[in-house]
């Protein structure tokens, strides 16, 4: 039974979200080491919750992250991709938002946050596909 929960757990779907601000830069969370990706600068996201389709999982989860409000109009979809510990990922693209990123509520799960241009994006420690996502959503967007 142990086994299964575990396997259960590790096939749910996570989404994220790369916002694209006012055509100049991205915001990137900072994960804390503790964590899949320690370290590293991210886009917000997470787990869904049962019986949340990908697209409701981003926005609930940048919301709790950032604080920022995502429509689900303004949502572009970019690309499933596969975790390295094998779990779907959805990625989303999103330029149009309300609200500004709360620290507070980033500092409950990461380390840091930046709106970061992207002539400057080089300079941070990301996971291997995030340039090529970045890329993608400034061509959708």
């Amino acid at each position: 039974m142990l086994i299964v929960e575990i396997k259960s757990k590790r096939a749910r779907q996570f989404s994220s979200i790369v916002i694209y601000f006012d055509g100049k830069k991205v915001l990137l969370l900072k994960r804390k080491d503790d964590v899949p990706y320690g370290g590293k600068w991210g886009f917000p996201g997470g787990g869904a919750e049962k019986g949340e389709t990908p697209e409701e999982a981003a926005i609930r989860e940048t919301a709790e992250e950032t604080g920022i409000k995502v429509l689900p109009e303004d949502l572009v979809f970019l690309d499933k991709v596969v975790s390295p510990d094998k779990r779907d990922v959805h990625v989303f693209a999103c330029k149009n938002f309300e609200g500004n990123v709360d620290a507070q509520k980033v500092y409950k799960e990461h380390d840091g946050y930046e709106w970061v241009a992207m002539d400057k994006l080089k300079d941070y420690d990301k996971p291997d596909n995030s340039d090529d996502l970045i890329k993608k959503a400034i061509s959708k967007l």
